[in-house]
């Protein structure tokens, strides 16, 4: 991996793979603050012990939070009403002589 504190931060690198895939990998089907929860979860327990070496219990704690959130956001009925919504697949378009009015 490359060595760039912007672009490439080393506590985001574990081998050939980097958070940012893992994370894009794992959201790829949520959306809004359910994904930003996933996201954050992922990121701060991927680099724990190398971003805080001093207090290893930071970004854990801060994965917590987001995944209290999550669990939060999950067990809400009217959230599960929209992810419902979500996951009906779209009308198909209808056709006219003139072509697709949708």
């Amino acid at each position: 991996m490359i060595d760039d504190p912007i672009n490439h931060p080393p506590h985001y690198q574990r081998g050939n793979l980097e958070c940012i895939d893992a994370i894009t990998a794992a959201v790829e089907d949520k959306r809004g603050l359910e994904a930003v929860c996933v996201a954050n979860v992922i990121k701060y327990l991927w680099r724990y012990r190398d971003k805080h070496p001093n207090d290893p219990s930071c970004d854990p704690r801060k994965a917590r939070w987001y995944l209290d959130r999550l669990i939060e956001l999950l067990e809400d009925e009217e959230f599960q009403k929209v992810i419902d919504e979500m996951d009906d697949p779209l009308p198909e378009p209808r056709t006219t002589a003139l072509g697709t009015m949708d």
